[in-house]
């Protein structure tokens, strides 16, 4: 049996060998207290054996480290702290000294050390003045002493009610270690039990605990989520209950700090466990919340957590039920990022997002509908027809008929991100409501919709003589997208007939007929084109068929023709007018750079020299950036169309079929299409 065993040392005899240590550090730095080494040596000598036991332990751990640390520190001092680490640590492995008592233990031999620090040593001086922080004497003691505590008693203390006790420093490094060698069980098993100290009796317990806890948030933050959420939970009832005030700002602030972690590691099951516990806290403590809300952050980072939900494709477990406690900013984020979707799968996923919000969101969106002013209510249209397009089918026509311009053209735009069948069926109904002018980027929607419903009105608009010719050509160019063959009979007359010796219709609404009657009946549209007089080259600029399981929404109604030269276009409705320079052009619209910016919606009147009469058109501008300015054609005399289509024909190369990879979906594109 070794003497440590058998020998138990008291404290004071240590602290009398600390005294020893001082006063020969005092000698050594003055004349006059000087103590020659025979005195010391007997002096020593005189001391338990225990003692001198203990200080032998020490002189041997500090032999241990001399090889490999740097004399940062003056000999004696190293060893003053040593020899009361040694016995701090004998102590507790006989079961003389719990955990909870060694820091007092440690304290008090630091008086002792304290002396001896401020004859030897001004290393702490010189930190201070350099603007470094100085730890606690006390706390590096601590610290050295749980170094030193054999590694199976380690987790015996941390899964204890005293674990509050150990230095959170020393619990990062027990438990990065786990981490390493892979013991994840053990982790949490560490971080759970330390949780539960939130909850001691003893308030500088409470107080050591909420303070290691942030410093140890990012741990919790690293497994399974489970030891993160059960810490929000703890920290958010003892933050409901406690009452004194300093430990209400330092569980706050832990409380806060864990949160935060939550959002940072999109744990999402745990953010949802510290709002729920606002709730809990809010009941308990009223206004107490008013603080933290903004400083967790969640509704700030509500648009992460959708749009990294958007770039995966799908809904991350948990994010529902978060988005169900903060309702009334999730809609509001949904409906506006819906309004700014290129792709559907985007619009179905933000869709399925809002129903999870229940039918509260539903109905106060129907509300917004049927109320707000006709800027706010027309965004939630789109949102509004995935969940209750009914709602929308019996709302949306009277409101309509209130509503400027501009609102019916953001409809359209709403209801182009709505599902094909749903889409057609609203656009049927809301047709006859909507603008004059809007209402062929209506028929272009129906068309590229791809859905039978809308056969019947576009057909009553072909062959109603009254149907503007725009409109008309449009509604034509529909029915041959849709393939409509109940549509033939009507496009054969509109082929054929003649008034004397010229054709009744105008050439580009013949033109549009045979283009949808070769499409509908490849060889009865063919024999007739072959008698119709129009010349082949004409129907090479036609309408593009749309792409059945293409996700952009936007698909383009043209191909896009780049022209051999820039064309010249100028405003002449405006205050202002402004030339633009358009290098692609088709005859649904164009791109191109200008003086000046405009608001998209916009409608302005172009007009661009070709021949001796001049091509006039009115056209909605689509997007407007620095160096680009796209736009959409809404209204144009079929004569000035069939100039622009010789011109497009002269000066574009003829368009190449568009290739499915370019319309495949791109995150974080937004696409102008015309």
């Amino acid at each position: 049996m070794t003497l440590g065993a058998t020998y138990s040392v008291a404290e004071e005899e240590i602290r009398s060998v600390l005294s020893l240590f001082s006063q020969l550090g005092k000698s050594r730095k003055s004349p006059d207290a000087r103590m020659d080494m025979p005195t010391f040596q007997s002096r020593l000598s005189a001391m338990p054996v225990r003692a001198q036991h203990t200080l032998q332990q020490a002189l041997a751990g500090l032999a241990a480290q001399a090889p490999t640390e740097a004399p940062d520190k003056p000999m004696l001092l190293k060893l003053a702290e040593h020899v009361a680490i040694r016995f701090a640590l004998d102590s507790y492995e006989r079961g003389e000294l719990r955990v909870n008592a060694v820091k007092q233990v440690l304290d008090r031999m630091n008086t002792e050390i304290e002396a001896l620090r401020k004859i030897l040593g001004a290393q702490e001086e010189l930190m201070a003045s350099a603007g470094l922080s100085v730890q606690s004497h006390t706390d590096l003691l601590d610290q050295e002493f749980w170094l030193q505590v054999p590694e199976e008693n380690k987790k015996e203390v941390l899964i204890s009610e005293e674990a509050w006790c150990v230095p959170p420093r020393n619990i990062r490094v027990y438990l990065e270690d786990m981490l390493r060698r892979g013991e994840l069980k053990t982790v949490n098993e560490v971080l759970l039990n330390y949780a539960t100290c939130i909850a001691m009796d003893a308030p500088e317990a409470r107080r050591t605990v909420a303070i290691g806890i942030s410093d140890l948030a990012e741990l919790y933050g690293s497994g399974d989520g489970s030891a993160l959420m059960d810490a929000i939970r703890r920290t958010g009832n003892q933050l409901a209950v406690e009452r004194e005030p300093e430990l209400q700002m330092l569980v706050g602030a832990t409380f806060v700090r864990l949160s935060q972690e939550a959002a940072a590691k999109r744990c999402y099951a745990a953010i949802h466990q510290a709002l729920a516990s606002l709730e809990s806290i809010e009941i308990q403590r009223p206004g107490a919340t008013q603080s933290l809300r903004p400083r967790i952050g969640a509704e700030e980072r509500l648009p992460e957590f959708v749009e990294e939900a958007l770039r995966g494709g799908q809904i991350p477990d948990g994010l529902p039920e978060i988005l169900a406690l903060m309702p009334q900013a999730t809609l509001q984020y949904l409906t506006n990022r819906f309004g700014h979707c290129g792709f559907r799968e985007d619009c179905e996923l933000l869709g399925n997002m809002a129903r999870t919000l229940g039918d509260d969101a539903t109905n106060r969106m129907i509300e917004t509908l049927q109320t707000a002013p006709a800027p706010e209510a027309a965004e939630v249209i789109g949102l509004l027809s995935q969940l209750d397009p009914d709602a929308v089918e019996q709302l949306l026509p009277r409101r309509l008929e209130q509503w400027p311009r501009a609102a019916h053209d953001r409809t359209v735009r709403q209801l182009s991100s709505v599902p094909a069948e749903q889409r057609a069926r609203l656009l049927v109904a809301v047709y006859d409501f909507l603008d004059v002018m809007i209402r062929p980027l209506a028929i272009d929607e129906m068309g590229m919709s791809g859905r039978p419903e809308c056969i019947t009105k576009l057909m009553y608009l072909v062959d109603d003589d009254l149907t503007p010719g725009f409109a008309r050509v449009k509604s034509v160019e529909a029915l041959g997208r849709l393939r409509a063959t109940r549509a033939g009979h009507s496009l054969e007359r509109i082929l054929d007939a003649k008034q004397l010796w010229r054709w009744t219709y105008p050439s580009e609404l013949r033109i549009a007929a045979a283009q949808a009657l070769i499409l509908i009946n490849p060889p009865l549209g063919t024999r007739k084109v072959s008698s119709s007089g129009i010349d082949h080259k004409d129907l090479a600029l036609g309408p593009t068929d749309p792409e059945p399981n293409a996700s952009v929404i936007r698909q383009r109604r043209y191909a896009r023709l780049k022209l051999s030269r820039n064309v010249i276009m100028t405003t002449i409705n405006l205050r202002e007018n402004f030339k633009l320079s358009i290098p692609e052009l088709n005859l649904g619209g164009g791109i191109g750079s200008g003086e000046r910016n405009l608001t998209p919606g916009s409608i302005v009147v172009l007009k661009m020299s070709s021949g001796v009469r001049p091509i006039k058109a009115q056209a909605i501008v689509r997007g407007a950036r620095p160096q680009a300015l796209a736009f959409e054609f809404v209204e144009m005399d079929l004569e000035e169309r069939a100039r622009l289509r010789k011109l497009l024909l002269e000066l574009g190369s003829l368009p190449a079929s568009p290739a499915p990879i370019n319309r495949s979906r791109r995150r974080g594109r937004i696409a102008l299409k015309y």
